[in-house]
């Protein structure tokens, strides 16, 4: 194989792999996630934007799960006592189905607490594909990206037939906690090694 076809193929290589450097991290503490994103916005749902049984929404984002609008957990508090999220004073939402936040900005982190507020004391919950696991009611799980790609939109699993959610949790920001390559400046140096391999061997 000449230097030319061994170039090629190095830089072939090299544009593969540097669509496989940005991945997604899953986070169950919330100061963990929150150290990690740096700059974040918590929208507690305590706007009294809650109309029972529909998709809600605030300016940033909206969500199409079947739902109920726990206004200081009025109608929502009868159903045990090991959900965290009742109190007065506290909003919050009771979802009955799987479903979607439409995102309206660019956001590169999303998480939230979760709960089941149906006579249990666990949970869990699934944000893009990603599982929680089973944990107390009360607690966080959020993902984000390594390299600050975006998400346009974040897929909301539950996993028994009520849920419920509060704090949503979400950056716009670039997280910086991991070291990736930079690819562009990769690809540029393997370009000009091509090159010069190219002019070099038409010289020969």
């Amino acid at each position: 194989m000449g230097i030319t076809s061994k170039l090629l193929s190095l830089l072939t290589l090299s544009v593969i792999s540097m669509g496989a450097f940005a991945s997604i991290i899953t986070f169950d503490d919330r100061t963990a996630y929150e150290n990690y994103v740096n700059t974040y916005t918590v929208d507690t749902l305590n706007t009294a934007y809650g109309n029972s049984y529909s998709d809600l929404s605030n300016s940033d984002y909206s969500w199409t799960m079947s739902d109920y609008a726990c206004v200081n957990s009025w109608g929502c508090n009868g159903y045990g006592v090991n959900n965290p999220f009742v109190s007065y004073g506290n909003d919050w939402v009771w979802t009955y189905s799987s479903g979607e936040f439409n995102l309206n900005l660019a956001v590169t982190a999303f998480g939230l607490d979760y709960s089941n507020p149906y006579y249990t004391s666990t949970a869990q919950v699934g944000l893009n594909g990603l599982n929680s696991g089973v944990n107390p009611n009360g607690s966080f799980f959020g993902i984000a990206t390594d390299d600050g790609t975006t998400f346009s939109s974040i897929n909301y699993t539950q996993f028994s037939y009520f849920q419920a959610f509060d704090n949503i949790t979400y950056s716009t920001t670039s997280n910086g906690s991991v070291s990736v390559p930079e690819p562009a400046t990769f690809g540029f140096f393997l370009f000009a090694l091509l090159t010069f391999g190219i002019l070099k061997q038409r010289k020969s």
